[in-house]
């Protein structure tokens, strides 16, 4: 880039310095007083002319050499006015190839800067892909190390389930053996145990036989019992008659002690009825069985109030 237009900056140049070059051999070099001295003689062999006419050629001479001399002068200012501005311009063409130098080496130096900062990536680049290049090595090795590993885990792993299975079978086998055995004694003792149960079951129920027998016996003659005193403590109304009967519903706790009492099926007779009622809690407590579950069924009871029978 600094090559192209140094060479322009040349080529350039050698314009400015050819056309320069060309003013300098134009200008004229005779100088006016010496041309007015070579002139005279012209003017001195015409002495047999008219005065008036040597007058007016000598003003048309000097004038002559006046536009001239001015001509030169313009010239002169001309050219040095062209020289001025053929200098700046050469010198804002060195400032440029001045700027175009700086601004190139800068650009040379930013290209420097970014070559060294590409090579620097690359070689980082170049680094990176050897350090994956040896992480995948690595895995590969790894990965080939674990499928050995793998296979010769499954192959003992066969081993054992093969061993394992042999095993089981036998163990297996062995259970089914046992397990026969134990069905059939498990079999001989249901039977033993079905007969001991039968034979329980019959036992149990000549107990409960005998147990409900007594409870029945227990039950009529706590019932006796307590209807007798009943009708003990019972005081006939003087207007009631004979052969009335009601139903009453009698609730007792542990002790005989009377809870409550209900009439659940009426006489007819409201005075008998209520000389029932009051018979009862005048007989409370009233004689009930030792036995719990005897007792149990006189916890709450009805009894059929017939005195007169």
């Amino acid at each position: 880039m600094i090559s192209k237009y140094f060479l322009a900056f040349l080529l350039a140049l050698t314009l400015h310095l050819s056309i320069i070059a060309l003013f300098v051999l134009s200008i004229p070099t005779d100088d006016p007083v010496a041309i007015k001295q070579k002139k005279q003689p012209v003017i001195i062999e015409a002495t047999i002319l008219d005065e008036s006419v040597v007058t007016a050629k000598a003003q048309q001479l000097k004038q002559q050499q006046e536009r001239k001399k001015r001509q030169q002068q313009k010239q002169q200012q001309e050219y040095k006015q062209k020289l001025a501005q053929e200098q700046r311009q050469l010198q804002q063409l060195k400032q440029q190839r001045l700027q175009v130098e700086k601004a190139a080496k800068k650009q040379a130096q930013e290209e420097q800067k970014k070559l060294q900062a590409l090579k620097q990536k690359l070689a980082l680049e170049k680094k990176k892909q050897q350090q994956i290049k040896k992480q995948r090595q690595a895995e590969e090795k790894k990965r080939a190390e674990e499928k050995k590993r793998k296979a010769e885990a499954a192959r003992i792993a066969e081993v054992k389930r093969k061993q394992a299975k042999a095993k089981q079978d036998a163990a297996r086998r062995e259970a089914e053996k046992q397990k026969k055995i134990a069905t059939e004694k498990r079999q001989k003792a249901l039977a033993e145990k079905l007969r001991l149960e039968a034979a329980r079951q019959v036992e149990q129920n000549k107990i409960r036989a005998e147990n409900a027998r007594i409870a029945a016996k227990a039950s009529a003659d706590a019932t006796a019992l307590i209807k007798r005193k009943i009708t003990q403590s019972w005081n006939r109304p003087g207007s009631v008659p004979k052969n009335l009967k009601c139903k009453i519903r009698i609730g007792l706790i542990a002790s005989g002690d009377v809870m409550s009492v209900v009439i659940v099926d009426s006489s007819g007779n409201p005075l008998f009825d209520d000389s029932a009622v009051r018979a009862v809690r005048k007989a409370s407590p009233l004689p009930v069985p030792k036995d719990s579950n005897v007792f149990n069924r006189f916890r709450s009871f009805n009894l059929e109030f017939s005195p007169d029978k």
